[in-house]
């Protein structure tokens, strides 16, 4: 197993510090790290090896060795346990009045969820749109819809920034559109393989 540590996260980890908000970056960081548990136990439960643990702008994400080969219904279950364990948490939190974990644990929940590839949402919509179409046509409307939901969020977020005053907000957006991007230019790849299959068939 690799570890790979993107430098960005100090960066995130110095804006929390100088805002006076260390508590509420050293809380998300567990919660995202108890949401990547999710992951790796139904994983492991399905048989899976762990590859790699990323630490990233948004806390850790991992890669397990031959998911890509799962079946689609096996892929839905790793990749929707990590919200669900945000779920439970969220519901603990609220019913003991435990505010500040509560809203930490609906935001990781709500961002992981979105339709947005390759987040958590976007990876369970791939995963769905596979057993109906090809996998060309998939990775399509999964760019598609990618890019049209976070045109709706950034327009959504401008608000919240400015009436919560909150650049976390903003931070996150570019995150997101960073994400975006890295995946246009591997589908561009993607169809340029495909391209060159179809012609020499």
């Amino acid at each position: 197993m690799r570890i790979k540590v993107d430098l960005k996260i100090f960066l995130i980890m110095f804006f929390y510090i100088f805002t006076r908000n260390i508590d509420i970056f050293v809380l998300t960081l567990l919660f995202i790290f108890v949401h990547e548990l999710g992951h790796v136990l139904s994983g492991l439960t399905i048989g899976l090896k762990l590859k790699k643990v990323n630490v990233n702008c948004l806390g850790f994400s991992i890669e397990f060795e031959n998911y890509g080969r799962q079946r689609n219904m096996n892929k839905i279950i790793i990749d929707f346990a990590g919200p669900f364990v945000n779920l439970l948490a969220f519901t603990i939190a609220y019913a003991i009045n435990k505010p500040l974990i509560a809203y930490i644990n609906l935001c990781i929940l709500i961002v992981n969820l979105l339709p947005i590839f390759p987040l958590d949402g976007g990876r369970i919509l791939k995963s769905i749109l596979l057993c109906k179409i090809s996998y060309k046509d998939t990775m399509r409307w999964i760019e598609i819809i990618s890019k049209d939901t976070l045109i709706v969020i950034t327009f959504l977020s401008s608000f919240l920034i400015l009436y919560f005053k909150n650049i976390a907000f903003f931070l996150l957006i570019l995150y997101l559109w960073s994400l975006i991007f890295k995946e246009h230019r591997r589908n561009k790849i993607i169809q340029k393989v495909f391209k060159t299959i179809d012609n020499n068939t």
